[in-house]
């Protein structure tokens, strides 16, 4: 059977991935603060994503349920993001910026950290995907936070690749996922002009339609991760599938 773990799967793209994976009866663990889906083959764990002391237990658990002796594929997928604070860094808590980069960047790298440590010495295949941004390319007024972790977060992708490339059926990639039309998108909106200061073209989006449906982005982004021979390259966009 195929493994997968999903962060943030209550909702937005994760929910939307979590969908497929149990459609295509793989089994599914999420990480996140609400459940979402019930399906037999979906195990959650509920937590918050800033916290990382008690993870690795609380995978530990869920895994001892599991024969993982008829685990084929171990897929990560750290889609979990905050998009705030939004505005000038001067007008920043140091907790919420804590707990932007524990959410966006650390977590991330304690989760591939676990699941090396746990599946390497196997035969079996590990792809690790983490959900980036334009952002992560681009410098964005009033988004910082994200621009850094989003950045932070591909280039940690890259040295995963460097640093198990002699691991047979390894790969990480970074996945930019376009804007879409889910609750962090709301989010941006309901900032205020002051804060952010591009808010006008995220409304104009909306009102125009032209925000994707996670359905879709995660139908194409699962087609592309189901088959881990046919990842060439270590970043993949949207636009370009």
């Amino acid at each position: 059977m195929k493994l997968f773990i999903i962060t943030g799967a209550s909702k937005g793209l994760g929910a939307s991935l979590l969908t497929q994976v149990t459609e295509d009866k793989h089994t599914a663990i999420s990480i996140s603060r609400t459940k979402g889906l019930s399906h037999p083959h979906h195990f959650h764990i509920r937590h918050d994503l800033s916290k990382t002391k008690t993870l690795s237990r609380k995978l530990d658990k869920v895994l001892s349920q599991l024969n993982l002796k008829k685990i084929t594929e171990i897929i990560l997928i750290n889609n979990a993001a905050l998009i705030g604070p939004i505005g000038d860094v001067e007008n920043f808590e140091i907790t919420e910026m804590e707990t932007h980069l524990k959410v966006n960047l650390l977590t991330p790298m304690v989760l591939s950290g676990y699941i090396m440590a746990r599946f390497n010495k196997t035969k079996c295949p590990i792809t690790i995907v983490n959900i980036t941004s334009g952002a992560a390319f681009h410098p964005i007024i009033n988004w910082s936070q994200y621009c850094s972790s989003k950045s932070g977060l591909k280039m940690f992708t890259e040295c995963l690749n460097l640093d198990y490339s002699k691991r047979k059926n390894f790969k990480a990639i970074s996945f930019s996922p376009g804007v879409m039309d889910t609750h962090m998108q709301a989010t941006i909106r309901n900032q205020s002009k002051k804060n952010f200061k591009n808010i006008d073209r995220f409304k104009q989006l909306k009102q125009k339609k032209e925000l994707l449906s996670s359905d879709m982005v995660a139908e194409r982004l699962y087609s592309l991760i189901k088959v881990q021979k046919n990842l060439k390259e270590t970043h993949y966009d949207i636009r370009d599938l």
